[in-house]
């Protein structure tokens, strides 16, 4: 009986652990998504292409959404700034639904 006891034990720990292991991996791949996004909306930008339309394309592809493109321009240089969600696997009620990640990518040049 006390065998049992300990397996349950034992299993419901592991499976805390794995839960809480994907948690943690959906952050961390909602980061390189973001990060992902950033890069193909700058380079977009750069080929004289809209940044926003292909980092919405680039996020639908990486079963992200995304949040927020913003792109800034100055004189010969550029930066896009990216937010996306991405679904936390596995749900839990009361918990988050997604994660949330933000990067940006771009050109910047000093011009004295």
């Amino acid at each position: 009986m006390l065998i049992l006891a300990v397996v349950i034990v034992l299993m419901l720990v592991a499976a805390v652990g794995a839960w809480f292991s994907s948690w943690l991996a959906s952050g961390a791949r909602a980061r390189a998504v973001a990060d992902v996004v950033a890069i193909a909306a700058a380079q977009a930008q750069r080929d004289g292409r809209p940044a926003c339309p292909v980092a919405e394309q680039a996020a639908a592809a990486n079963d992200a959404v995304l949040a927020n493109c913003e792109v800034t321009t100055g004189w010969g240089e550029f930066i896009v700034d990216i937010a996306v969600d991405v679904e936390m696997r596995p749900q839990i009620a009361g918990a988050p639904q997604s994660a949330h990640a933000e990067s940006r990518a771009g050109v910047v040049s000093d011009i004295p």
